[in-house]
């Protein structure tokens, strides 16, 4: 068999070299090759037919094909006749006008028809190229059992009893082998293998795409084996390839995968970047085509734009991705899409981290674990055909085997070793499936699993790792801040805003201490440290901490106030954190006029604390998570607006939880809607736990200290100071600014810089600013947008679509910086939009500009009288002007009327008359009577213009009985005494 495939294949490689520049410029026919002798005559055809298969469309190649085809016929060439149709399939399979539908099938009609043939030397080559076509066409249907492998190996087989220096394209055939089992079957270690084997061979191919896809496979290979550097040499290789045949596609592939090693391996995300984009803009130009590898790509992008802290673009490139995939929506491809949405899905949810939206995290946490285990769940049905598969193609190799016994030796040994090979099979096919039975039990119970904690912990700890290092890093400028403000409060002790800033200080400093707690949790370095002590005393003066707070809210703190003597270990500082975190919680959730009860127990070997308050409460199907990091319960309809009414970062919650398991204690809780909440702790005491833990000097409270708080008391300012108490109503001529702010020490900064020169009336959210507007009318108003009960945008739309304060300019202050937030402010009426944090310079600047147009404005209208148009031209006035037009219809009708006043006047446009009053000098800096007066003047000019009535019959028309009172104001309105009007 050796001797008799040789001597063809030596004359094929002569015929190669003479013959491979024809077959590339495509000058020769098919009948140059059909002359050729033995295998060198398949190979030579089946050379030609690859080097023109991706060029050429199919009139071409089928007119060669049946060139072939006759001359098959013409010689009775049976085989020669197969191997037409062999050929024809694989155009279909490669060709430039692929059809792959069914291809399988027609492949197993021909090797049906070849099956009929007598066994020869060159029969067999052909057989084994069948086979791993046959595995080729499974591999591109996805097929799911054990086809595909069962091919390869059957060709491999047979390629290695023939040897592989003696097969066309070698290399490329050793290259399924190994791209199988690294798609397929992730044996990274047996696919290495073969493609260090297919190495030897690849530069010898004539097909360069064939080599393309080599160092295209073998470097992703090479990532998994965590040999990076190599294979970026290997892409590279690949891309000098490609641009040698100008194969753009395969360039923006090539190009994504090393793209792909620098962000997720090496990793640098700004060299990573160059390539996703070259691969973007390459595969952009055929799409729908990879639509799923366009879509990995923006979502590799949108991972660096969320290392860059870009989050229009994060969200741009995440939706870009996702709409690709929707070529795919009614597709019988559910592994190309979850491959793809495996990648878009963890790239956001680490880019959500660290733009540090959680929730968005947590969601695409969620929708990553979904494509994974749909995913797992199609690779675990893939190993299992996969083992099959290796068992029927050792089973195949056996009985080639047992074949090639029986050709050398007698029927008794044939029949012995037949015994034998039945034996060891069926034993072997027993134990194997026992061994796949149990591996496969195992790895649904197990693998799944561990994956899933893996994936999360690595989560976990990304964003602990991440908050950790960013806490250490605000340790000095929060030191440089704490240092040179202390110093300002004792330099001049009466500033109030010291006290702010210090206060607000204190809790940035408190939620970086949590912050890295958590850091020590999640890296096992926090151990308990128990002293001996009088833990009743302690409890009591966390209690007792609490007190000034819950008097400033007006919340009922029941606790026993009797001094009670407990000596028991304890760790004071995690103690005093678990305590602290779950009255402060309570407080949080626990509205005016509430009560919060804290009971505590002590025995011989614990203590426990039960804190119950009023509060909201928290539904039951959100209880399981509030132990979660940064997880955080809001309101249905908060989720829903701009709506916040509890501020926090979601980790108090958590700490206090894994405090508690530090100390081996256990927390509950338990909850109902409208009714409250109720968190009971459990903590040992005794020394016997706490033996190795345990300090030498012990934690002694002095009388004194058993009569003093251990903390200073909170300090706030109460919601319910009374708002009017703190305006500055001194200078009535001052124009009115309206703050509404939720949050009391902002409220207060903002009124610092405004109180001087403006009438401050203060609201505490968008409803309360929304009365206190209509009562007041203001001149402008600052508002926030994220508060409860109101929201910013919701109190723009009501101010502005309200025609007594339609006129008010506001300006909306927020944190909310994107561009899509600005114009929907823009769009409810908004005049200005400031981001925070905003300088007040700025702020001052805006509020004076917008003071100062409406002051143009008062100047304007109370020189000009807006005179009535028709409706349709109503859209070309401005709503102060339309509002005046009516105004002016009204007074024409009571004009003769000298006793209509300023209540009845108000009354016809429903409105107060303070209303009206505030509205008219907002606008045209006029009040009421004088605004009448003023119309009423310009009227009696325009008659006098007219010459058609005398002074007393105009003065009479325009509602002035006293003639010498409408001389004397005419005068004082125009220079002029009626009579010399016409003068």
């Amino acid at each position: 068999m050796r001797l008799a495939i040789n001597l063809p294949n030596l004359l094929l490689a002569g015929v190669l070299i003479v013959l491979f520049p024809m077959f590339t410029s495509g000058q020769k026919s098919v009948d140059n090759y059909l002359g050729l002798q033995g295998q060198a005559r398949f190979d030579s055809l089946e050379v030609r037919q690859a080097l023109i298969r991706d060029t050429a469309d199919s009139v071409t190649v089928f007119a060669d094909i049946k060139q072939i085809k006759d001359y098959a016929l013409k010689t009775k060439d049976p085989l020669f006749a197969i191997f037409a149709d062999y050929l024809k399939g694989a155009y279909y399979l490669n060709g430039k006008q692929k059809k792959r539908k069914n291809l399988y099938e027609y492949f197993l009609n021909v090797q049906s028809d070849f099956k009929k043939l007598p066994v020869g030397p060159l029969t067999e080559m052909f057989r084994a190229n069948l086979e791993n076509l046959l595995g080729i066409t499974a591999y591109y249907e996805r097929d799911n059992t054990g086809r595909i492998i069962n091919h390869f190996l059957s060709a491999d087989l047979i390629y290695r009893k023939i040897g592989y220096e003696h097969v066309l394209f070698a290399g490329n055939k050793l290259s399924n082998l190994g791209q199988y089992y690294y798609d397929r079957a992730n044996d990274y270690d047996i696919s290495l293998r073969y493609l260090r084997e297919a190495e030897k061979y690849i530069d010898k191919d004539p097909i360069d795409v064939q080599r393309v896809l080599f160092y295209r496979t073998l470097a992703k290979c090479l990532v998994e084996k965590k040999q990076y550097a190599e294979a970026i040499r290997y892409n590279k290789l690949g891309i000098a390839q490609v641009r040698l045949k100008k194969d753009s596609v395969r360039i923006g592939a090539l190009s994504g995968n090393i793209g792909e090693i620098f962000l997720n391996h090496l990793p640098n995300p700004q060299q990573a970047e160059p390539y996703f984009l070259k691969e973007l803009q390459i595969r952009s130009q055929y799409s729908p085509d990879g639509a799923d590898d366009i879509a990995k790509v923006y979502g590799n992008l949108c991972l660096i734009e969320g290392l860059k802290n870009n989050r229009e673009k994060v969200h741009l490139y995440y939706t870009k991705a996702l709409n690709e995939l929707k070529v795919y929506e009614n597709s019988k491809t559910p592994y190309v899409v979850n491959h793809a949405l495996k990648v878009i899905y963890k790239n956001r949810m680490v880019a959500d981290t660290l733009l540090g939206d959680y929730k968005s995290a947590f969601h695409h946490v969620r929708l990553y674990n979904q494509v994974i285990a749909e995913l797992n769940k199609q690779e675990l049905k893939l190993v299992t055909n996969e083992a099959s598969a290796r068992y029927e193609a050792e089973n195949f190799k056996l009985q080639a085997e047992l074949a090639n016994t029986q050709a050398r030796n007698s029927r008794f040994w044939i029949l012995f070793i037949s015994l034998i090979l039945l034996v060891v099979v069926v034993g072997a096919y027993f134990a194997y499936n026992y061994q796949r039975l149990k591996r496969n039990k195992l790895a649904q119970q197990l693998s799944f699993e561990m994956k899933e904690a893996e994936r999360l912990s690595e989560l976990d700890t990304l964003k602990t790792r991440f908050f950790a290092n960013i806490s250490h890093e605000f340790r000095t400028p929060l030191t440089l801040l704490s240092g040179p403000l202390s110093d300002f409060s004792k330099k001049y002790p009466h500033e109030q805003m010291f006290g702010v800033m210090q206060r607000n200080l204190s809790r940035l400093q408190n939620l970086i201490n949590q912050m890295l707690d958590l850091s020590k949790l999640e890296a096992g370095k926090m151990k308990p440290q128990l002293q001996q002590g009088d833990l009743a005393a302690f409890i009591k003066h966390l209690q007792a901490s609490f007190e000034s707070l819950a008097q400033s809210k007006h919340i009922g703190l029941i606790y026993d106030k009797k001094h009670y003597l407990h000596i028991a270990y304890f760790d004071a500082d995690k103690l005093e954190k678990i305590v602290t975190n779950l009255l402060s919680n309570a407080f949080k959730f626990t509205p005016e006029g509430g009560i919060i009860q804290v009971k505590v127990r002590y025995t011989d070997t614990d203590f426990t604390i039960t804190v119950q308050d009023s509060g909201i409460g928290i539904e039951q199907e959100r209880l399981p998570f509030i132990f979660d990091r940064f997880y955080q319960v809001e309101d249905r309809t908060a989720l829903k607006s701009y709506t916040r009414n509890y501020e926090g970062t979601g980790i108090g919650l958590a700490l206090v939880k894994e405090l508690v398991e530090v100390l081996k204690g256990k927390i509950q809780v338990e909850s109902q809607v409208a009714i409250g909440t109720t968190f009971t702790v459990t903590i040992p005491t005794d020394k016997t736990t706490w033996e190795e833990f345990i300090t030498e000097d012990p934690l002694v409270m002095s009388s004194h200290e058993t009569e003093k708080v251990k903390h200073e008391p909170l300090t706030v300012i109460s919601e319910n100071t009374p708002i009017n108490a703190i305006e500055n109503p001194t200078d009535k001529e001052q124009p009115i600014l309206l703050i509404i702010e939720d949050n009391d020490d902002l409220r207060a900064y903002i009124r610092s810089h405004f109180e001087l020169t403006y009438q401050i009336i203060e609201a505490i959210d968008g409803q309360d600013g929304y009365e206190k507007a209509l009562a007041s009318i203001p001149d402008l108003v600052i508002c926030d947008l994220m508060m409860p009960r109101l929201d910013g945008f919701s109190f723009c739309k009501l101010i502005k679509s309200d025609i007594r304060t339609n006129h008010i300019p506001v300006i909306m202050l927020t944190a909310r910086a994107a561009m899509e937030d600005r114009l929907e402010g823009l769009e409810l009426g908004a005049d200005d939009y400031l981001a925070k944090p905003f300088n007040t310079e700025e702020l001052q600047i805006r509020v004076r500009n917008l003071i100062g147009i409406r002051q143009s404005l008062q100047q304007k209208y109370s020189q000009t009288i807006i005179q009535p148009s028709a409706p349709a031209e109503d859209t070309a006035l401005s709503i102060d002007e339309q509002f005046l037009q009516k105004l002016y219809v009204i007074i024409d009708r009571n004009l003769q009327n000298p006793d209509f006043n300023t209540n009845q006047f108000a009354d016809e446009v429903n409105m107060t008359a303070g209303q009206l009053r505030r509205k008219l000098k907002a606008i045209t800096n006029q009040n009421i009577i004088e605004f009448i007066r003023h119309y009423r003047l310009q009227k009696a000019a325009n008659l006098l213009q007219n010459k058609s009535l005398n002074v007393s019959d105009v003065a009479y028309e325009v509602g002035f009985e006293n003639l010498s009172y409408f001389s004397k104001i005419f005068f004082e309105e125009f220079g002029k005494y009626p009579s010399e009007w016409n003068d």
